[in-house]
């Protein structure tokens, strides 16, 4: 399982700075199979600069196990932070 991309990222504004809220599609591609399903990511950085990354509005009815989904994802969403390709 892998994740191929995130699409139509796009960033909810807010009014508390060390909260960045957004949206994207995922798509994710196993077994010769790609699925791609819209989700919300929030990324919170604490007063130490450790961030805490948070998924929500996954689907349930996956054709794959969720626990792997969601830390591919979490890995995915971190290193595109990380590389500052986020809006």
């Amino acid at each position: 399982m892998q994740v191929t991309e995130l699409k139509s990222i796009s960033k909810a504004e807010g009014y508390i700075y060390y909260i960045n809220k957004y949206t994207a599609t995922a798509v994710i591609e196993f077994l010769s199979k790609q699925i791609s399903f819209p989700f919300s990511f929030t990324i919170e950085v604490s007063p130490l600069g450790v961030k805490t990354l948070t998924l929500s509005n996954i689907p349930q009815d996956l054709e794959y196990p969720l626990v792997p989904v969601r830390i591919a994802l979490k890995e995915y969403i971190l290193k595109l932070e990380n590389d500052n390709q986020l809006p």
